[in-house]
């Protein structure tokens, strides 16, 4: 066969794409744990309060803020991830106008 042929491109053509979906699952496997670690680590801060000794801890409602502030950003990476996902698997079956068009006929 000669160098650039429709076989070899085809084949990295399908490589290309398991590797997208393997990452994609590897981004679906990582973002709980992601927001578990995120939402947890307020734990590890010091208190304001909790010693007199103690400088810069930070206050509850620091803490409070930052706890809303991951949930928004899992909030908007979920998001984001299903449109990745999504636009993912419209691209690997065909796209829904293919799907419907399939429906009709």
């Amino acid at each position: 066969m000669a160098l650039g042929s429709g076989d070899e491109q085809a084949g990295t053509r399908s490589e290309r794409q398991t590797y997208r979906r393997r990452r994609l699952m590897d981004i679906s496997r990582l973002l709980p744990v992601l927001g578990a670690l995120l939402l947890a680590l307020p734990l590890l801060w010091p208190e304001a309060s909790s010693h007199p000794a103690a400088r810069g801890g930070v206050s509850m409602s620091a803490a409070i803020i930052y706890v809303f502030a991951v949930w928004i950003g899992l909030i908007a990476a979920c998001f984001v991830f299903s449109l990745a996902v999504q636009r993912w698997a419209d691209h690997w079956t065909g796209g829904p106008d293919e799907a419907s068009g399939a429906e009709d006929g």
